[in-house]
């Protein structure tokens, strides 16, 4: 645990260390300072003692000169002398005295050597007095007259008084600076009495805080050690009963550590384990190589997560575990060992199985197509997946009445085939409850509320508990899938309840499935039904009704030549319209033929070069390209899935309609295809490349510059009889392109014709000079490519 006030005792330790500092430093100033103002003060004292010498000195040197100049008495001059001597002196001692005052020396130059003291203005002044003295009567002579005595005597008097005027002059100064100094002196003892006051009660403060810190820090370490000794007491509980296993590993593999949790699981003690064993020792053969790959995986990335082993316990037993390992790891990187968290997954590994096996029931349930064999099935696979005693299908009649249609029952206890409905305790519309789409579940029969007489019913049968869960077809209650346990009460867990429920759903979706068929084999008979009532009428009208129709036509001709003189224009007309009508219907019978044989003269598809069934197609036309001078350009084409005949009458009648809906100009056509590819598919060879792309059918387009087709007639062209012109202006039966589409969904594909050609729709390149302007319409339709299209569709 971090402690949180060491920082502030440490800042404590140096705040009051700065105090200290601080206050020495100020103690020393302080004391210095005082001790120079004393010595200045005593300096000035001395100053003013020696001039207060020299005023009585003066006195002498007066009364000496003034009796040495009235007496001649040598006595009195050499007292004078020797006074004027003393003043020099004391004039030298007060310029030291001053020079001493002025310079304060610090204490560690105090005893260096200093230059010689200099006079200033006022004691040169006051020395040449003294001198101007001197030389007063030094100069002077014995035969000196009375007036010169006067004279030298009131000079003399005169430069006393300079001398002492000076003297006094120094005196009030000195006195004044002596004040000053004084007064300096007691203010800074008095400001070095309130520091150190100052000083003391901060000291004293900051030591209090200090211990005070220092006692909050003891108490929080005391404290963090008590809870750090809590915690390593909750994480050693927390690590053993935590409920995944956990060991430590070394660099080598030998487990360090394991908790409670891993050793109750494996089935060993810890003095078995640890140091002992290494972690691929309690691993089955093959997890041990799993084991190995993924370790130097975790070496290199440093951590590894979900990986799934099989474990051994102590008594044999294999457990699957999901493990979580963590490198650890030195300061430098280098591997240091790992740990491993290891959880039980036997009951996930369970569901993971049992939802296996209920995706494999549902797909051996869906893959039936008959009733009872998807019911047998059913009852049979939950049976084993769920480990139950019996599994009953029951089916609701209209009546409101039930029976059991499928049941799968252990050889301890009785069927009950054929008793549900008949029991008079049974309500005949208790089924209605289950029309909510709700699953009932009874863990103890006998405490789910039952009639006394139902609980009885259920009894005779060694019923505990049971599971229900209700069957739909196409959202319409159809039974009941039963499950019941009959060795002892059971408690459902809702995985096996959620597995009941899908099953019962892929059971509704079978069932939907096998009367889908049903009914579709009742379609298909009714189909080749069909198809042989359409190919016995396509013979009555190749042999019944063309016979009578040529016969018409013959005899009109017939007798148009034998009375041709005597019929008038009229009549001739007349028989004109009825030979044309007779013409037109066999031109009608003849394509109504050819649209039946689209289905009936059918052939097996195979590999068809449409190169080919091009050319074929061309030739078939050839009178017609000539007479229209059509210009017809063909891609290079490719080989698809077909059937070649009916490819060739595809061809045949999109190029006819092309040249007979033509404009002023000759007719110019172009076919051009494109492959219609699907997603490539991933690549199984383990090498992660994809696989390229295949084409799945084939795209063509036939282009010309014809009339077009109007935007609202596109959905109409390709009906059975549908005509967009008149025959006088565009002859036909209108039936061609109806057998263009018949012939196209029998192959698969799709047939349909745009006006304008769009890059969307086609990417279209023609090879003739046909700006889009000059195109009037493109059919477009699809055919399989090799091998692409489906058995149904190549027999239907």
């Amino acid at each position: 645990m971090k402690n949180i006030a060491s920082p502030k005792v440490s800042i404590g330790f140096i705040a009051t260390l700065i105090v200290l500092v601080a206050n020495a430093v100020v103690a020393y100033q302080s004391i210095s300072t005082i001790a120079d103002n004393n010595r200045a003060a005593m300096s000035r004292d001395r100053i003013l003692t020696t001039l207060e010498k020299m005023r009585s000195t003066l006195k002498d040197v007066e009364r000496c000169q003034q009796e040495y100049l009235f007496t001649d008495s040598l006595p009195y001059l050499n007292v004078h002398r020797v006074e004027l001597a003393q003043v020099s002196t004391n004039l030298a001692s007060i310029a030291k005295l001053k020079a001493d005052v002025a310079q304060s020396p610090p204490v560690w130059l105090r005893s260096l050597p200093l230059s010689r003291p200099q006079l200033d203005p006022t004691q040169q002044v006051l020395a040449s007095d003294v001198s101007q003295l001197t030389a007063t009567l030094d100069r002077q002579a014995p035969r000196l007259t009375s007036d010169r005595r006067s004279e030298l005597f009131q000079q003399g008097r005169q430069a006393i008084e300079r001398v002492r005027q000076t003297i006094n002059g120094l005196d009030r100064t000195e006195q004044i600076a002596l004040d000053r100094l004084q007064a300096v002196s007691s203010k800074s003892l008095a400001d070095t009495k309130i520091a150190f006051g100052i000083s003391s009660l901060l000291d004293l403060l900051l030591l209090t805080v200090l211990y005070g810190l220092v006692r909050a820090d003891l108490t929080k370490q005391q404290r963090a050690k008590s809870e750090l000794r809590d915690y390593v007491t909750e994480f050693e509980e927390l690590y053993h009963n935590a409920p995944c296993g956990y060991h430590s590993l070394d660099p080598a593999g030998n487990i360090l550590r394991i908790n409670r949790t891993e050793l109750h699981l494996l089935g060993y003690a810890e003095t078995e384990i640890v140091g002992r064993k290494q972690m691929r020792d309690l691993l089955t053969a093959e997890s041990m190589g799993k084991l190995d790959r993924q370790l130097a995986i975790v070496k290199t990335r440093g951590s590894i997560s979900d990986l799934e082993f099989e474990m051994v316990c102590k008594d044999g037993r294999i457990v699957p575990v999901s493990t979580t390992v963590v490198a650890m790891r030195d300061g430098d990187g280098h591997y240091l060992g790992a740990r491993v968290t290891v959880i039980d997954i036997s009951e996930r590994v369970r569901l993971r199985k049992q939802a296996r096996l209920s995706a494999e029931i549902s797909q051996k349930i869906r893959q039936s197509l008959n009733l009872a064999e998807i019911l047998e099935t059913a009852v049979a696979e939950v049976y084993t997946l769920l480990g139950v005693d019996r599994v009953l299908i029951v089916r609701f009649e209209a009546d409101g009445s039930s029976t059991v249609l499928q049941e799968r029952v252990s050889a301890n206890y009785p069927p009950i085939v054929n008793e549900i409905g008949v029991e008079p305790c049974i309500d005949p519309s208790y089924h209605s409850r289950y029309a909510q789409e709700r699953i009932y579940t009874f863990d103890d029969i006998t405490q789910a509320g039952f009639e006394p007489c139902y609980v009885e019913f259920l009894q005779q049968f060694a019923v505990k508990a049971s599971a229900i869960v209700p069957i739909y077809l196409r959202s319409q209650l159809w039974g009941l899938l039963v499950v019941h346990h009959c060795q002892s009460p059971r408690q459902w867990q809702p995985k096996e309840v959620e597995i009941l429920s899908q099953l019962a759903t892929q059971i509704g979706i079978a069932l939907a499935q096998a009367q889908l068929l049903e009914q579709e084999q009742i379609q298909r008979q009714e189909l080749a039904r069909s198809n042989a009532e359409l190919e016995q009428f396509a013979h009555v009208a190749s042999h019944d009704l063309q016979e009578p129709l040529r016969m018409v036509i013959s005899y009109l001709q017939l007798l148009e030549r034998r009375d041709r003189g005597q019929l008038d224009a009229d009549a001739k007309e007349f028989i004109a319209y009825a030979v044309d009508g007779a013409v037109r219907m066999q031109a009608l019978i003849q394509a109504l033929l050819g649209y039946a044989r689209v289905s009936s003269r059918k052939q097996l598809f195979d590999n068809v070069n449409c190169n080919v069934v091009i050319q074929d197609a061309l030739s078939n036309l050839h009178v017609a390209i000539a007479e229209s001078d059509a210009q017809i350009s063909v891609e290079p084409l490719p080989t698809a899935w077909g059937d070649a005949t009916q490819l060739t009458q595809l061809f045949q009648n999109l190029i006819g309609n092309a040249i007979k809906f033509r404009g002023d100009l000759p007719p110019q056509i172009q076919i051009s295809v494109r492959a219609v590819t699907e997603p490539p598919a991933a690549s199984t060879d383990g090498s992660g490349a994809e696989m390229s792309a295949t084409p799945s059918a084939w795209c063509f387009a036939v282009a010309d510059n014809g009339i077009g087709i109007e935007p609202q007639y596109l959905d109409r062209i390709f009906a059975i009889f549908q005509r967009l012109h008149t025959r006088v202006t565009y002859p036909g039966t209108g039936i061609g392109l109806a057998i263009c589409k018949k012939i196209i969904e029998r192959h698969g594909g799709t047939i349909w014709v745009e006006s304008v050609p769009t890059i969307a729709n086609f990417e279209l390149q023609p090879l003739l000079p046909m700006s889009p302007q000059c195109v009037g319409s493109v059919f477009y339709f699809t055919i399989p490519a090799v091998g692409s299209i489906s058995p149904q569709h190549a027999h239907k």
